[in-house]
C-alpha cells in the first residue's frame, strides 16, 4: 500500500498530469500562437526586406538620376547664350578713330607754317620756346657754350674787345626779328656790359634754328674792354653770361644764364687784350 503512491506519482510525472486533474497535453491556446511566433523562421512577405530588391516604387525616378552623365539638351548652353561673335571683338567703331590721333597742326612743324622773313616756324607755335648758348671763337667760328667754358674776347671791325654771343638748337618760335640780348655780369658786384640785337634765325636740316656763323652782325656783341666797368680782370676770371631770346611779337620769352670765363685767347692779340681788358685800365693808356 505504501508503494502505490510513489508509482502513481512516478507515472503522473511522466505524463504531465494536471495538478487539477485536468487534460495533461498543454492547451492549444496557451501555446504559442501560429500567428505570433517566428513563422518557421521564414520573414513575413508584407514585412520583410523584398527578398533585397529595392521595390520598384521607391528606386531613384528616371527623370531625377543624373542621366547616364548626360546633360539634358534643354539644360546644356544655348547656343543663343554663348558669346556671340559680333559682341567680344572691340567694335569697328570704339578702337582709335583716325581723327584722334595728334593732328598734324598741333606736332611741330616740318616747315609748312609760312613766316614774314620766307623762313618756315621752327616747331610747334604752341611748344615751348627753348635754345642754347654758342660764342664765336678765335678762328671765327661758333662753339657752344655751358658752364666753366672759356668765352672769347675778340677784336671786332669797330675796335675794341667784344665776345660774340649767338643762339642755336632754337625751336618753337618765329625765326623773324628775333632779340638776342647777351649780358656779362660781375657777379661780385652786379655791374654789367651788355647788348641787344635783331636778327631772322636760319633753319637746320633738323628744323632748328640758329645764327650763322658769317653773319656776325646776327650775335649779340658784348663790349667788354676798354674795361671801364669792371673791379677785376676780363679774363680768367668767372663771370656771369645771361642771354635773353624774344620773339617779334614779344610772345615768347627765354632767359638763359652761365658762368663762363672770359679769355684773351686769339693768336697774335692777347697782350694787347691783357691791356685794356685789365681791371683799372684808365682809357688812352699805351698798350703793347
Amino acid at each position: 500500500m505504501k508503494s502505490i503512491p510513489v508509482v502513481l506519482l512516478s507515472l503522473c510525472l511522466v505524463m504531465s498530469c494536471d495538478p487539477d486533474g485536468g487534460n495533461p497535453t498543454p492547451d492549444a491556446g496557451t501555446s504559442q500562437d501560429a500567428g505570433t511566433n517566428q513563422d518557421s523562421g521564414i520573414p513575413d512577405s508584407g514585412t520583410n526586406q523584398d527578398s533585397g530588391i529595392p521595390d520598384s516604387g521607391t528606386a531613384p525616378d528616371s527623370g531625377t538620376t543624373e542621366d547616364a552623365g548626360i546633360p539634358d539638351s534643354g539644360t546644356a548652353p544655348d547656343a543663343g547664350t554663348t558669346e556671340d561673335a559680333g559682341t567680344p571683338t572691340p567694335d569697328a567703331g570704339t578702337t582709335p578713330d583716325a581723327g584722334t590721333t595728334p593732328d598734324a597742326g598741333t606736332t611741330p612743324d616740318a616747315g609748312t607754317i609760312e613766316t614774314s622773313c620766307g623762313v618756315p616756324y621752327l616747331g610747334d607755335p604752341n611748344g615751348a620756346l627753348d635754345f642754347k648758348i654758342k660764342a664765336l671763337g678765335p678762328d671765327w667760328t661758333s662753339y657752344p657754350l655751358t658752364t666753366g667754358s672759356t668765352l672769347t674776347v675778340i677784336e671786332p671791325v669797330q675796335g675794341g674787345r667784344v665776345s660774340f654771343v649767338g643762339v642755336y638748337d632754337v625751336i618753337n618760335i618765329d625765326p623773324c626779328g628775333v632779340s638776342i640780348l647777351g649780358a656779362l655780369k660781375n657777379p661780385e658786384t652786379g655791374r654789367l656790359t651788355l647788348d641787344s640785337r635783331t636778327a631772322n634765325l636760319q633753319r637746320g636740316p633738323d628744323g632748328r634754328g640758329s645764327n650763322i656763323d658769317l653773319d656776325d652782325a646776327s650775335f649779340s656783341n658784348v663790349t667788354l674792354c676798354p674795361n671801364q666797368w669792371s673791379a677785376k680782370n676780363l679774363y680768367d676770371e668767372d663771370y656771369e653770361l645771361i642771354v635773353i631770346l624774344k620773339d617779334s611779337l614779344g610772345k615768347k620769352v627765354l632767359q638763359k644764364t652761365l658762368m663762363v670765363r672770359p679769355a684773351c685767347n686769339v693768336p697774335g692779340e692777347d697782350a694787347f687784350c691783357r691791356c685794356i681788358c685789365k681791371a683799372g685800365y684808365v682809357l688812352g693808356s699805351p698798350c703793347p
